[in-house]
């Protein structure tokens, strides 16, 4: 099952966080089609194809299993040179191996861990402009 088109098709979709539902509608094709490409009661034909590929799946990792998942990126644009690069690339791929609710749950809480490390970092600025304030007026007085 793990080395089936219809298997990397549904860690495909993981990784990206989305429903079959919406993945379908992305794609253009009925749930109940796309359900069959996972589930490996059917193979994706040369339209399908073409629209899974706009989703930015590397073509030859999705219907070999060999390569990446990810497209290696352009000379230019260089993922490597993205901030922690690595660490996305790979929670991808754990993402890709969870079930939708196991990964929708890790991506809730780490959301609001980023979100909670913002807001300590936005209330620290805060502090920092109004100690500022307090030594200026406190000179000027």
């Amino acid at each position: 099952m793990e080395d089936t088109i219809g298997f990397r098709l549904k860690q495909w979709r993981a990784a990206l966080g989305l429903t079959q539902a919406q993945l379908a509608e992305r794609i253009g094709v009925h749930i109940g089609v796309l359900k069959k490409y996972e589930q490996g009661l059917n193979v994706p034909g040369g339209e399908a194809l073409t629209a899974i590929a706009r989703t930015g799946v590397d073509m030859r990792w999705l219907l070999t299993g060999e390569g990446e998942m990810l497209p290696k990126p352009a000379p230019d644009k260089a993922f490597e040179d993205v901030p922690y690069a690595r660490r996305l690339e790979k929670i991808g791929l754990l993402l890709g191996g969870m079930t939708e609710q196991e990964a929708s749950a890790f991506l809730d809480e780490m959301f609001a861990r980023a979100q909670s490390a913002a807001d300590a970092h936005e209330l620290r600025r805060a502090l920092n402009d109004l100690r500022a304030q307090v030594e200026r007026l406190t000179k000027s007085a």
